[in-house]
């Protein structure tokens, strides 16, 4: 039976990379058609087949064979870049690159009847159907992991070389191929041939648009084809770190809407307790293991940064299987320090950072989420802050949207819901103070049905 489940899984996992590529082949095909360029990974081969093709060369000098004629320079050049570090498994990407290639042909033989396009605008339109068929094809064929692209390789050779972020790499690697193809195309040519603005416009969207695939698709596939997230992955190998024999303990998290006072609640139940209270150290430790800086850090754990901007620095992460974006690197971090601390002998309160989800299954953890009316919350943040109405409007509805948007992404869950936690408060209507005793009534109540009262203060 194990046999052919995993036998049953392995064929899905194919079955997926094989249409994911294929999906990227078409594309190819339709972006080339449009006359105005393709993405810049594939830019070279495209005007060397157009140079083929002015030259009246045979006809096995196609997109396809270009393309993976391209696509073994790419390799190369890993072997150049890495040195020592190029492993013997990454040739296995002369493989994808063949099969790439011949499936590019493919494609362009099923859409030989497609128009030649006469008017810009068509052009146009044939270039913006291949950005959501590339984007489709690459969160498919990255969705099994079975053998990477060449293009991939090369922006996770140039980061580890250079010590330089995924995305920062994936720039200089995409911007180095337009410089290249257009010199290329301007010697033969003297104009741009293959390689227009087509190109920049595919390098700027496709990692956009397979972003707003991966939200709702992504899991659902990665359920499919048996495998975990990235981010599932990177905490698999640091290890489950929580204490699952139950020491006597209390570790209390605090899930809060902003401006609810659920910080100050935190600080203040951990004060009555008699506990640590984790906020900002989480934060500093996270920093430590993960060698970002505190700055970033911060930046990242205030989560104002608007999603659409998000969405375009990420992109880059997405189109790999290999490397974190740094929101998805440091919520790693702080889960694994999160679960260090759970598995320690300390009691302790845990302020956010999705605490609730990492220690879901301890049993030491009671689980708490303070909210209040938004008029309520307005009003306190007006008071904090000494700003006017509006603006604490603004902030509180935009922040929450952001923790919303950030909880649901590691976690998969609504923001808040109540079924995910022991308590729910309203500080708005009884007060932060009194919040704070109604914890701790509720969590005496809570260690007296599991016959442990592990704090003497209770």
């Amino acid at each position: 039976m194990k046999n052919r489940a995993g036998a049953a899984t392995w064929a899905k996992r194919l079955l997926i990379y094989l249409l994911g590529l294929y999906l990227m082949a078409i594309g190819v095909v339709f972006s080339a058609a449009s006359g105005l360029g393709v993405s810049p990974v594939g830019s070279l081969a495209n005007v060397l087949f157009r140079i083929g093709e002015a030259a009246g060369a045979p006809d096995f000098i196609n997109l396809g064979n270009c393309t993976t004629a391209v696509y073994v320079l790419y390799i190369l050049a890993e072997l150049v870049i890495l040195r020592r570090d190029f492993k013997a498994r990454m040739l296995l990407q002369l493989v994808a690159s063949l099969f790439f290639g011949q499936l590019v042909n493919l494609a362009s033989l099923m859409l030989a009847a497609l128009p030649e396009p006469g008017s810009y605008g068509v052009r146009m339109l044939y270039l913006l159907c291949s950005v959501p068929l590339v984007a489709a094809g690459v969160m498919l064929y990255l969705s099994p992991d079975i053998l990477p692209t060449p293009g991939e390789g090369m922006s996770l050779a140039i980061s580890k070389r250079t010590g330089l972020s995924v995305g920062a790499s994936k720039i200089i690697f995409d911007c180095s191929l337009f410089v290249i193809s257009s010199a290329v195309s301007l010697i033969y040519f003297r104009r741009l041939v293959g390689v227009r603005e087509g190109t920049v416009i595919c390098a700027l969207l496709v990692g956009f648009v397979l972003r707003q695939l991966q939200k709702p698709f992504q899991k659902p596939l990665l359920r499919f084809v048996g495998r975990e997230t990235k981010v599932e992955r990177a905490l698999a190998a640091a290890g489950y770190q929580v204490d699952s024999a139950g020491k006597p303990k209390i570790i209390v998290t605090i899930g809060r809407e902003f401006g609810s006072g659920g910080a100050e609640i935190g600080r203040l139940l951990a004060e009555r307790l008699g506990i640590a209270f984790y906020d900002r150290r989480i934060d500093e430790l996270a920093s430590e293991r993960s060698g970002m800086p505190m700055e970033k850090v911060l930046e990242l754990e205030s989560h104002m940064e608007r999603e659409l901007v998000s969405d375009f620095r990420n992109a880059a992460y997405d189109m790999t299987n290999g490397a974190l974006s740094p929101e998805e690197e440091l919520y790693v971090a702080q889960t694994e320090v999160i679960r260090e601390l759970a598995a320690g002998a300390e009691s302790c309160v845990i302020l956010g950072r999705c605490a609730d989800f990492a220690l879901y299954d301890d049993p030491n953890c009671f689980r708490v989420f303070v909210h209040a009316r938004p008029d309520a919350r307005v009003k306190r943040v007006m008071a904090l802050y000494g700003v006017g109405e509006d603006e604490a409007r603004r902030q509180t509805e935009n922040t929450d949207r952001a923790r919303a948007r950030h909880y649901s992404r590691f976690t998969g869950r609504e923001y808040g819901a109540q079924k995910y936690y022991h308590l729910g408060v309203d500080s708005g209507v009884i007060g932060v103070e009194e919040s704070v005793e109604v914890i701790v009534d509720v969590l005496r109540r809570w260690c007296e049905v599991r016959g442990t009262h592990p704090l003497s203060t209770l």
